[in-house]
């Protein structure tokens, strides 16, 4: 019996002990109420943007209650991030945080001194005004000492100029420790966050078995550590300046020229970071699609197809509706068949004969050359006939000097075959010349001519017919192109 009561009576205790908690717990207020106190303010209007995508998006604004004092208040909550607080004739008066505590007071003045500003009510903004004390002094100090190291050099007194090199660069420790003591404070502080963020990546020495640096080791330890001090499960860096110079630079410089399965690599290990945080995971999916997409670049394609297979197609994306999702499926099933490294179907079309027997049709397969660029054009066509005025000269200074190593494949394709035929016969280009909508397959829409139009090239490698190039490029750089293929495909081979 004693053990029951005892059992009883823990019961007890745990749920009058949870109902005092619920009871003493305060529950977050609904909605916002930002106040701003601004000294001197002559301000008919005052706006309240946050920044999104290197903009600055507006989101509210205020008139004011009384002579400087503006208060933006509302019943919903306000995204987290940072925001700026600008006047009606566009000056800008602060850079805060709003965060979780909507309900706080700024006071500040006109004329910018952070050291007359103060906050009340907001954590974050106060260790965010620190910071901004901080290195309002620490500038003011750099400028004087800057300008005492340049005096002594001039003068040629080296001694003193590194006395004041030193307090430089102990200035930068004192500001760095700074940082460092804020961030190991305030973890979870956007603030902190983002200071955090613009901490350089320290790349180890890594050197190889004869002691030499392995620069190449190095490169590949910065790419996949670039994203260490970036909290990619917080949507909340959307909201910050630095984040979309930080894609950028990753993206589309850092691995833009990368193999197409390089990229993909690296895009599948950031949006591994970004799918605890649904809002995150979204911006980047679609910040990352859009991008590759649209580039220009050769081989882009194969990564748009990637991010879309992985995810659109994947089931990810619940934002998704039945018409977009369709639109992705189409597209991805029109390109996939003519990535790079994709085998080109034979295409068996008919000349300017227009022979019934297709015995006597033309083959893109049938060549002596390493390569075939199939060319589709219009006669028609103002940009066709140039770019072929274009390739009909590389392919003869290459004929001319013995080191032509492609065929050319060309594709008309107009409605009216006679004026097919003509342009044909007033050319007379020295390649083989087929057309007239016909062949062994739909060849305008297995090389998805109806949606890109004309003209298009593709490259293809006879040794295996596969898709080398499948964009149009400078017909003067075909030679180095395919220079630089054979390059790499001996590297390859070597390897």
């Amino acid at each position: 019996m004693k053990k029951h009561y005892l059992l009883l009576f823990l019961i007890c205790v745990f749920i009058i002990g949870g109902l005092s908690a619920q009871k003493g717990k305060s529950t977050p207020k609904q909605g916002h109420e930002i106040t701003f106190n601004i000294k001197n303010s002559k301000d008919k209007l005052m706006y309240l943007v946050i920044h999104y995508n290197e903009k600055l998006i507006l989101k509210d604004s205020a008139t004011p209650v009384a002579p400087g004092k503006f208060v933006f208040k509302g019943t919903k909550k306000y995204d987290d991030g940072m925001y700026s607080l600008v006047s009606g004739d566009k000056k800008l008066y602060l850079n805060f945080i709003i965060d979780n505590n909507q309900f706080f007071t700024y006071n500040l003045d006109t004329t910018g001194n952070v050291e007359n500003f103060n906050v009340q009510n907001s954590p974050e903004n106060v260790e965010m005004l620190k910071f901004q004390r901080k290195t309002a002094d620490a500038q003011k100090r750099a400028t004087e000492w800057g300008k005492k190291v340049k005096e002594f050099e001039g003068a040629g007194n080296k001694d003193s100029a590194d006395v004041y090199k030193e307090k430089l660069k102990n200035l930068n420790t004192e500001m760095q420790d700074f940082i460092n003591d804020l961030i190991a404070a305030h973890p979870d502080y956007l603030f902190s966050k983002m200071q955090k963020s613009y901490q350089e990546i320290e790349v180890p020495t890594i050197t190889k078995e004869d002691g030499s640096v392995d620069k190449e080791a190095q490169v590949y330890y910065y790419r996949k550590h670039y994203w260490d001090n970036v909290d990619l499960g917080d949507h909340r860096f959307i909201y910050i300046p630095s984040f979309e110079p930080k894609l950028k630079e990753y993206f589309t410089k850092i691995l833009y020229y990368q193999k197409s399965d390089t990229i993909n690599q690296y895009i599948d290990m950031f949006l591994a970071k970004t799918e605890k945080d649904t809002f995150m995971y979204h911006y980047c999916v679609s910040w990352l699609t859009y991008e590759f997409e649209t580039s220009k670049i050769i081989g882009h394609d194969a990564v748009f197809y990637h991010i879309a297979k992985t995810n659109q197609l994947a089931g990810k994306c619940y934002w998704l509706d039945e018409d977009l999702l369709g639109k992705y499926q189409k597209r991805v099933k029109r390109i996939e068949p003519i990535l790079i490294g994709k085998i080109a179907p034979e295409l068996i079309i008919p000349d300017t004969n227009l022979y019934e027997d297709a015995r006597l049709w033309k083959s893109s397969y049938h060549t002596t050359k390493p390569y075939t660029i199939l060319w589709f054009y219009d006669p028609n066509c103002p940009t066709c006939k140039k770019e072929s005025k274009k390739l009909c000269q590389v392919y003869d200074s290459l004929e001319a000097a013995g080191t032509r190593n492609f065929d050319v494949y060309a594709i008309g394709n107009d409605d009216t075959i006679e004026a097919w035929k003509k342009y044909v016969k007033d050319n007379k280009y020295p390649w083989t010349q087929v057309g007239g909508n016909k062949g062994n397959i739909d060849y305008l829409d297995y090389f998805g001519i109806y949606e890109t139009g004309n003209p298009a090239m593709f490259i293809i490698d006879n040794s295996d017919h596969r898709i080398i190039l499948n964009k149009r490029i400078d017909m003067f750089n075909l030679p180095q192109f395919l220079e630089e293929y054979e390059k790499i495909e001996l590297k390859k081979n070597k390897q």
